[in-house]
């Protein structure tokens, strides 16, 4: 048996029933000293790994490494809150293999190579910490090479750090996953981060995305390369930008190239097909060259397939022997180019099914006026309304007379002792709320009641709450198992939750109000109904948190927790994918006929954060009125302040249709970090059967406009961002019956 040689260092999974003196690497084995060069774990070999090879091992396809070696063993290897400190090459027993290979027909999939179709080394996951970060400007080169991966991503966070070089070569990726996969952040303005990129043989067949809005890939490289990339029949966002287009792929560099070659896409079910981002770019450049490639079906139906950013003339689509077909047949062109730019070249190409080659996309708007113009007229939308010119707001007015515009974030974890998990102590929160310019924000640390007992705890600003976890078992269209949910409970006094604990003793509650825990029990969907409508007979409020970042399912009922509960419209912040998917969800829900309120929040664990305020008008600042204000409904999810009413009920209420009734709306308060120069701001108002008035406006100033009102079963209004392609407020419905 031969020694492993310098310069690589072993990972064994299962490591405590496995041999501690040998290794076996792609049927060879090797005398190995554990601790010296066998480890339990990538986290433990990082550690250790400090020499180079000198010789590359037998059947290995490669020439020599700059870095030291990882070898796993076929095998499960859990990665979990992985951070690499050092230049690394990762090879699994499929390295140097590719997992693609073509088919004769070039129009169908390349199949799974039999050379991986067993035996692999397997990095995986846990639901919330499986990931790999790149996050020690140290690291100069990462490869992982050989491997399938399950609920796993990689993110390169580095804010700067000079050259690197990441490859991923021959990978597999198995569904599914809720979570970016490569996921290149954007670099601190001014940096030296060079980043090149290249992925290379990444298998992604039949991948559930769980309806989260993940990307397969968020890139901001100075060089990236995709190259025998196979994505068939994918849920996922393909990227390169975000879905919201807003993710800059030219962030750090004066021209960004990105390569896509050699590949093959069907059924990409995301948003905005391959796509590229250039927002802001002023006179740096993205450059998109795709060849020698197949799309089939490669984008949503009367979608284009590719969808580049082209911001200025030094922005480049180049499109050479590439294959197009949509057997659906497409009312739009294979490419659609967002911006000014014309430097389009498409050589030696096939298209079939599609209305045209290429097209341009209207502008992006970056002015409006300041005053939308309320002129007497019936809008042209989906569903007609008059608008009316000389309206009486007068009802509106006495409605909000006296209260003044806060600002709060509905979601907050602070770090209060006992089992709270936020790293910010909630004494310091009040100072850090000013410099963030907030008035509020609901606390809901996890699985204790122990932070409003504190003496630290500010009645001025923060809203009682917290927020348990649960699984509910009898879902009726659950995928994958994925049936967990969060949800805040939320109260107007400190003792509502001690009320909930005892009335429902599968907490298992323990202890005094500093020092009790309860754990996290799980439901059928019945008994969560009847917490539910506790919590709200004693005057609580429920809140469906994140909803599309932990359930999976295909009923939206699933979601749903009962009549007059909220759901989080806005996550994290306005243009996460978790927030378009979620206003989705909401949007489905109402239209259900379900009397489901919006409610939104950062869901911070750390800082202070002012990323997804809410805008709420009351007469006094304090955690009290805040809580009043937020159980009936009347508040804006986001930035600009809406007010809003038919005749004198304003939003969160119900009213009985009758002829002549008006909608009054006056759009306030535009929360001052939260506004942009240069952007277009779009007001919108919906009903049950659609948009019923749209207008652009400034986000400068306030704004009037009155609609005579239908009968229909709702009414909403909300504030959307043209230029940047997000909601940044939303309001909640006036229902009628």
């Amino acid at each position: 048996m031969q020694q492993l040689p310098r310069g690589y260092y072993a990972v064994q999974s299962d490591f405590e029933n496995a041999p501690r003196d040998r290794f076996t690497f792609r049927g060879v084995t090797y005398a190995v000293c554990e601790g010296v060069n066998l480890f339990s774990s990538l986290s433990a070999a990082n550690e250790h790994a400090s020499e180079v090879p000198e010789v590359v091992l037998g059947d290995l396809p490669y020439e020599s490494f700059p870095t030291p070696v990882l070898l796993f063993s076929a095998g499960r290897h859990c990665v979990d809150k992985f951070s690499f400190t050092r230049s690394l090459t990762l090879l699994g027993e499929g390295a140097g293999i590719s997992p693609n290979l073509p088919a004769e027909n070039p129009l169908e999939p390349p199949t799974l190579s039999p050379a991986r179709a067993e035996g692999e080394s397997v990095l995986w996951g846990s639901f919330w910490h499986g990931h790999m970060t790149l996050a020690e400007t140290a690291v100069k080169t990462l490869v992982v090479d050989g491997f399938s991966s399950a609920n796993l991503r990689f993110r390169d966070i580095r804010p700067d750090g000079g050259s690197v070089y990441v490859a991923f070569r021959n990978i597999i990726h198995t569904s599914p996953c809720g979570r970016t996969l490569y996921h290149f952040a954007t670099p601190a303005p001014g940096s030296t981060l060079d980043r090149e990129v290249l992925l290379r043989n990444i298998r992604v067949v039949d991948f559930d995305d769980l309806d989260y809005g993940a990307n397969f890939a968020l890139l901001n490289a100075r060089r990236a390369t995709l190259d025998g990339i196979c994505c068939d029949n994918s849920t996922q966002v393909f990227g390169l930008t975000s879905i919201s287009r807003d993710f800059s792929n030219c962030t750090g560099f004066d021209t960004s190239e990105y390569i896509i070659k050699n590949s093959y896409f069907r059924n990409l079910q995301g948003e905005n097909g391959i796509s590229t981002g250039c927002r802001d770019a002023g006179e740096r450049a993205v450059r998109l060259t795709v060849a020698d490639s197949v799309f089939v079906n490669a984008g949503r139906e009367n979608e284009a397939v590719l969808r580049p950013h082209l911001a200025n003339d030094k922005c480049r689509l180049y499109v050479f022997n590439c294959t197009f077909v949509d057997s659906r047949g497409n009312s739009r062109p294979a490419i659609s180019v967002m911006g000014p730019g014309t430097n389009v070249e498409i050589s030696d190409c096939t298209f079939e099914g599609f209305a045209g080659v290429w097209s341009s996309e209207p502008a992006i708007p970056t002015r409006a006026p300041d005053y939308i113009l309320a002129r007497e007229c019936v809008t042209t939308t989906a569903d007609p309304h008059r608008v009316i010119g000389e309206a009486d707001f007068s009802a509106l007015d006495a409605l909000y007379e006296g209260t003044k515009a806060y600002y709060g974030d509905l979601h907050v974890h602070t770090d209060c002792g006992g089992t709270s998990d936020g790293s910010l102590p909630m004494s310091e929160w009040p100072a850090k709320m000013d410099e963030k310019k907030l008035d509020f924000a609901a606390v809901v640390d996890h699985r204790q009641m122990r932070g409003f007992f504190l003496l630290e705890w500010d009645e001025e600003r923060f809203i009682i709450g917290t927020e348990p976890g649960t699984a509910i078992l009898d879902l009726n269209a659950c995928r994958h198992n994925h049936r967990s949910v969060h949800y805040n409970m939320l109260f107007p006094h400190k003792y509502g939750l001690a009320m909930v604990l005892a009335n429902f003793p599968e907490f298992e509650f323990r202890g005094d109000e500093l020092t009790g825990s309860f754990i996290y029990p799980k439901f059928t969907k019945e008994r969560f109904f009847e917490l539910t409508s506790y919590v709200q007979s004693i005057g609580g409020i429920m809140v469906h948190p994140h909803p599309k970042t932990l359930l999976s399912s295909d009923d939206p009922l699933d979601y749903y927790f009962g009549e007059y509960t909220f759901i989080e419209t806005i996550y994290g912040n306005y243009s996460t994918h978790a927030s378009f998917r979620n206003y989705d969800l909401w949007v489905a829900l109402l239209a259900l006929g379900k009397r489901v309120y919006a409610s939104g929040g950062s869901d911070t664990h750390g800082a202070v954060s002012n990323s997804a305020v809410s805008t709420f008008y009351t007469k006094e600042k304090s955690g009290s009125a805040f809580f009043s204000q937020m159980r009936s409904g009347n508040f804006t999810v986001g930035a600009v302040g809406i007010k809003m009413c038919i005749d004198r009920y304003p939003m969160g209420s119900e009213v009985a249709y009758r002829e002549g009734m008006e909608l009054t709306l006056r759009l306030d308060d535009f929360y001052p970090p939260a506004w942009q120069k240069d952007t277009a701001y779009e007001l919108r108002i919906y009903t049950d059967r659609g948009l019923a008035y749209a207008s652009t406006y400034s986000g400068k100033l306030p704004q009037a406009v009155a609609l005579q009102v239908k009968k229909r079963a709702f009414y909403r209004a909300e504030v959307y961002d043209l230029t940047h392609g997000c909601r940044v407020a939303v309001g909640n419905p006036v229902w009628m019956d």
